[in-house]
């Protein structure tokens, strides 16, 4: 029926000799008659047609004009080229829809064709650092960033002036008046996304190939979690992946994390800008966490057409000192080069930091601070470096006296620390770990399942417990806060175990023989391990708050070479002050008293006579003690309150 129609209109009517435009000019300028379809929002004075597939001129109405941004536009003509059947360009249209619908979640239209598919790329010259756009004929992907000069474009030279539209691109408006969505084609997150849809975290449709795995679709494993193959790691993912639990330092790569709104409030509104920008970093830095991402690497990672990848590099070293800052990526073991693009101070002003501790957390909150500008020192009250850490060789192997396992290795900052230095990691197997008695035998099997088994079920009472109070105090609608302080909350985690123990024993008429109760005790024990503190001193009502969080998860691992290898190689280059246990002690001593914020003031100002001082103990009292230091360090002359919770959320 449509052709029917279209071959009767072609009759009625004579066509009107035209003129049309060499095929080799990309631009048809029309006069501005039709506006575009922005409702009148679009700030362009002149209007230009970036396609030049059909363009015709010496017409007054040439019809409406098809908005893509302020800078860019492309005329009536060159949208039937493509839309209509009968014409040229409906075949790659419609073949491109068809690719498209493959891994997508919305309907691509004929705007999104153009801006896939017609509009030219935009490139930044190597030698004169001006924005070119690129011959309508060559796609970015091959070409060489890194070299590639004016030269290489038709009739271009560096001393030609850079194109008006290219500072119109950073004007306020711009990016939230862009027709379609800017997604970034080839991105390096998508191994990592392949069970989303490609719109959806901020990458092109258009270049998408069906991910296969042990011979079935990706379809089939929806449910099962992503096996990362070739360069990627599969205890490196940045990224949650639907139907499985949250992972610790993981993101959502389809929606923006609370922090994210709060500092960038412009793209909460048109988050699948900010998403390929920040999907692409964190794909970018854990596909190569040994050296330091830059600004460049990010501007030549991101092919996307039109004048928007422009803007992209504009936004690119914002997302990524957010993301630095936050030590999710260009943090671990990384060289001591101080990149002044990432630097969070000025040069005119150089504060000092006093690091109090050397364990692995001084050592690494010293060294990403050294990273970002800051002169730093360490304060030791021990004659070595390493805190809890501390391994013997005298033997000629490594004896842990501290940690030696890594407990959950996927996304672990001391996997990232272990990827960085090559250090092999020893996985442990749950069949592979016996336990041994004092006398060197190992453990009897079923004394062990059995002694297992009771101790996870008495976890598992403790936890229906605290839920029980938690409902009670619900139903009564009081607070956490209100039930902290009764006194039938305030058991302890040992007192409340024993207690379970004795009513199962009792009501299972059985009796623990001397094995199993040495076992129980390892298991205990184990349990105060995890804590960091006596079980007899950790609230049974809150021991495991942490849980309310995501985990460390993945495998457990065992460093053979100690985790030395580690501290050794974050305390290089650093300046470590050993032996000073006159002021480790006096300033902790110091901190820990709730009160007296005077005394403090006055210590600190004449003991270290530094800046910003940060404690860095693994301790219990951790949590604690931070919470007194910003609010008493935040009375220190020249001091920034914001400057001291940025430094202890590094720790």
């Amino acid at each position: 029926h449509y052709f029917i129609q279209s071959n009767l209109r072609m009759q009625d009517h004579k066509p009107a000799k035209r003129k049309r435009v060499d095929k080799n000019s990309p631009v048809c300028d029309f006069p501005k008659v039709n506006p575009c379809g922005t409702g009148g929002t679009c700030q362009s004075a002149a209007m230009q047609c970036f396609a030049g597939v059909a363009c015709i001129v010496g017409i007054k109405s040439p019809g409406p004009w098809y908005h893509v941004s302020d800078t860019e536009h492309f005329c009536f003509p060159c949208y039937e080229h493509f839309l209509r059947p009968h014409k040229k360009g409906y075949t790659s249209y419609f073949n491109w829809k068809l690719k498209w619908n493959i891994n997508s979640q919305c309907d691509p239209g004929l705007k999104l064709y153009m801006t896939e598919e017609v509009l030219p790329f935009w490139i930044r010259c190597s030698a004169c650092r001006k924005w070119r756009k690129l011959d309508q004929e060559k796609n970015l992907v091959d070409v060489n960033q890194e070299t590639w000069t004016c030269s290489q474009n038709k009739d271009l030279a560096c001393q030609a002036e850079e194109a008006h539209d290219v500072t119109v691109v950073s004007s306020s408006g711009w990016l939230e008046r862009l027709g379609v969505p800017p997604l970034i084609k080839n991105s390096p997150a998508e191994p990592f996304l392949v069970h989303y849809y490609s719109d959806g975290v901020g990458m092109s449709s258009s270049v998408y190939q069906q991910p296969k795995r042990n011979g079935h679709d990706s379809e089939e494993l929806m449910a099962e979690p992503v096996v990362m193959d070739g360069p990627l790691d599969n205890n490196f993912k940045p990224f949650n992946q639907p139907g499985q639990q949250g992972k610790a330092l993981c993101f959502r790569p389809d929606i923006m994390e609370m922090d994210e709104e709060r500092t960038f409030p412009e793209f909460k509104r048109f988050q699948v800008f900010y998403l390929a920008m920040r999907n692409l970093i964190l794909a970018l830095w854990n596909t190569n966490p040994k050296e330091h991402l830059t600004v460049v690497d990010v501007e030549r990672a991101v092919i996307v057409r039109g004048m928007v990848r422009i803007r992209y590099s504009l936004e690119a070293l914002r997302v990524l000192s957010f993301l630095t800052q936050r030590g999710i990526i260009n943090t671990g073991i990384l060289p001591l080069t101080i990149n002044p693009d990432l630097m969070i101070i000025t040069p005119q002003r150089k504060p000092t930091v006093a690091v109090i501790g050397a364990g692995i957390a001084g050592l690494a909150a010293a060294r990403q601070l050294t990273m970002f500008g800051y002169k730093v020192v360490i304060y030791e009250g021990r004659d070595r470096i390493g805190g809890r850490i501390w391994d013997d060789t005298a033997f000629g192997i490594c004896v842990a006296k501290g940690a030696q396992i890594i407990t959950g290795c996927i996304n672990n900052p001391t996997t990232l620390m272990c990827k960085q230095l090559d250090i092999p990691l020893h996985v442990i197997r749950d069949n592979g770990c016996e336990l041994f008695e004092e006398n060197g035998c190992p453990a009897a099997p079923d004394h062990d399942r059995r002694t297992d088994f009771h101790f996870n079920a008495l976890l598992d009472a403790v936890a229906e417990w605290k839920l029980e109070r938690l409902n009670l105090a619900k139903s009564r609608l009081e607070s956490r806060e209100s039930i902290r302080g009764e006194n039938s909350m305030r058991i302890s985690l040992e007192d409340k175990i024993m207690e379970l123990h004795k009513l199962s024993m009792s009501q299972n008429r059985q009796e623990f023989s001397e094995d199993e109760k040495r076992l129980l005790q390892f298991h205990l024990s184990n349990l105060e391990y995890a804590c960091g503190a006596p079980i007899s001193k950790v609230s049974g009502m809150w021991w495991d708050q942490n849980e309310e969080y995501s985990q460390f998860t993945g495998d457990h691992a065992f460093l053979y070479k100690g985790y030395s290898v580690i501290t050794d190689a974050l305390a290089e280059g650093l300046d470590i002050q050993l032996n000073e246990e006159m002021v480790y002690k006096r300033f902790v001593t110091v901190v820990m008293r709730v009160s007296g914020d005077t005394d403090l003031e006055q210590t600190c100002a004449h003991m270290l006579k530094d800046d910003v001082i940060i404690i860095a103990q693994g301790s219990p009292q951790l949590l604690e003690l931070t919470t007194v230091e910003t609010r008493s360090l935040s009375k220190l002359p020249q001091m920034n309150t914001s400057l001291i919770r940025l430094l202890l959320h590094c720790l």
